[in-house]
């Protein structure tokens, strides 16, 4: 997935993790969600942000750079573990993972 690390669970696309040089205000764990959920992320996570490089609108952040960067990535493993709603997307049908 353009060059950052993307991890699913079954064929939901649920976050990535990027560390480049080019354009580092965007590294960190991108978090697969919705427009709709944003507000609720940013209240669990305290320095949840938008990904500012790229043209990615309905994802998240969790900056790698911030003082909330371990305790964030907590709570999003939990959300995670929960099967959270919130976390996670179905990538578009011509980008989707082949099924085994």
């Amino acid at each position: 997935m353009f060059g950052v690390y993307a991890y699913y669970v079954e064929d939901k696309i649920i976050f990535a993790l990027r560390e480049k040089e080019k354009n580092p205000i965007d590294n960190g764990i991108w978090i697969a969600t919705k427009k709709e959920h944003h507000q609720q992320l940013r209240q669990k996570l305290k320095s949840c942000k938008n990904i500012e490089s790229i043209g990615i609108k309905a994802w998240l952040m969790i900056p790698s750079e911030s003082d909330y960067f371990e305790s964030d990535a907590q709570i999003l493993a939990g959300l995670i573990h929960s099967q959270n709603p919130i976390i996670g997307t179905l990538p578009n049908p011509k980008n989707r993972k082949p099924q085994r």
